[in-house]
């Protein structure tokens, strides 16, 4: 018998958002249509995506990247860790259709 353990993570940096600049509809959904596995999700403001591991102490070591690279980047993120999978959002700016600005996409990329 297996136990999985579920783990929520929010990352908030301290101090001003990374990125000002405010893309448009457009340009969103352009973005949105390279990025491999990223997903807008109604209701849920940010870029969403689903990674899965050969085990459970991969999605741990994937996560912790994460949120090394998000706190380097001063941007907001949330990691959802769930046995062999880790659920990634990463916040925009609020106030804004979906807060996406390019420091949102920088980040999705780099994350693959």
């Amino acid at each position: 018998m297996s136990h999985t353990e579920q783990v929520s993570i929010n990352a908030v940096q301290d101090g001003p958002m990374p990125d000002k600049a405010h893309l448009k509809p457009e340009r969103v959904q352009q973005t949105l249509a390279r990025m491999m596995g990223w997903e807008e999700r109604p209701g849920t403001p940010g870029l969403h995506r689903v990674r899965g591991f050969a085990s459970g102490m991969e999605s741990e070591a994937y996560g912790a990247m994460v949120l090394r690279l998000a706190a380097r980047r001063r941007q907001q993120v949330s990691i959802d860790l769930s046995g062999k999978q880790v659920h990634v959002t990463i916040q925009g700016r609020p106030g804004r259709k979906a807060g996406f600005t390019d420091a949102v996409y920088d980040l999705a990329c780099a994350l693959g």
